[in-house]
């Protein structure tokens, strides 16, 4: 215990000297598609980090290449982690740079090549606006395995499948149902939104923009289950211990 404080003190004077924070470290990263991942950062500092050094650490970490969205942060006190999703840096060009010399077609209205750059760009919308946004060619969980063989980030035990037993971050994202109130990505922006229906491989959801398919692995953290399977579970329990105990009232108290 000791040890611990004086490792603390000594990281919080190093801290103040170096002008960022020395106790921020990696930890653990779930992978959300092949530009985004959802990252697990832990601190020793009683201080909990603020956004700028959030979006210091990854800056620093991953020269620039991955950016936070730090609206998306979310910190675990007990635990002493914070997480955020982030994304490899995804730039935009205007859409008039299509008539540029060095443009090529690969495919029509939908992707090009900057021949002098030997970069692929591809049309999207943009807020109702047409733009081109760079194809990322390397997956941003190549980039993190990369940057850990030189990380010295080890001192903390916590990951996103401790957090299942004791926060709703992971622990329904397998058993997602119709009902639930989710956090997802949509479109490079977290929302919060109502589950519609359940695919194998996606979910479609409602949120304050409309409607979206996206894939099970947006879905970052639930929320709130479905009223409706909240209530078929305690229907269940009720069931069970009416049997058990032969007194439907005393069934009714045990799972209030």
């Amino acid at each position: 215990m000791y040890q611990e404080r004086l490792f603390a003190n000594l990281e919080n004077k190093l801290s103040s000297s170096i002008g960022h924070r020395v106790d921020l470290q990696f930890v653990d990263a779930r992978k959300v598609n092949q530009s985004t991942a959802h990252f697990m950062l832990a601190y020793t500092d009683s201080k909990i980090p603020s956004s700028d050094e959030i979006a210091d650490y990854f800056i620093r970490k991953y020269n620039a290449k991955i950016t936070p969205f730090l609206s998306t942060a979310k910190v675990y006190k007990s635990q002493q982690v914070v997480t955020v999703v982030a994304q490899t840096l995804n730039l935009t060009r205007d859409i008039e740079d299509l008539k540029k010399p060095g443009m090529v077609q690969i495919i029509e209205g939908a992707t090009y090549l900057d021949v002098p750059l030997q970069e692929t760009w591809e049309i999207e919308n943009r807020g109702g606006k047409k733009v081109l946004v760079r194809k990322c060619k390397d997956d941003i969980m190549a980039l993190v395995e990369a940057r850990k063989k030189t990380m010295m980030d080890s001192y903390s035990k916590t990951s996103f499948a401790s957090l299942v037993q004791g926060d709703s971050i992971t622990r329904f994202l397998n058993i997602l149902d119709k009902g639930d109130m989710v956090r997802v990505l949509v479109e490079d922006k977290v929302v919060n939104a109502e589950v519609i229906s359940v695919g194998e491989a996606d979910v479609k959801v409602k949120y304050k923009g409309g409607t979206a398919n996206v894939p099970k692995g947006n879905v970052l953290e639930i929320t709130g289950k479905s009223k409706a399977v909240e209530e078929k579970k305690e229907k269940e329990l009720q069931n069970y211990f009416s049997k058990a105990f032969g007194d439907e009232e005393y069934a009714k108290n045990l799972v209030k």
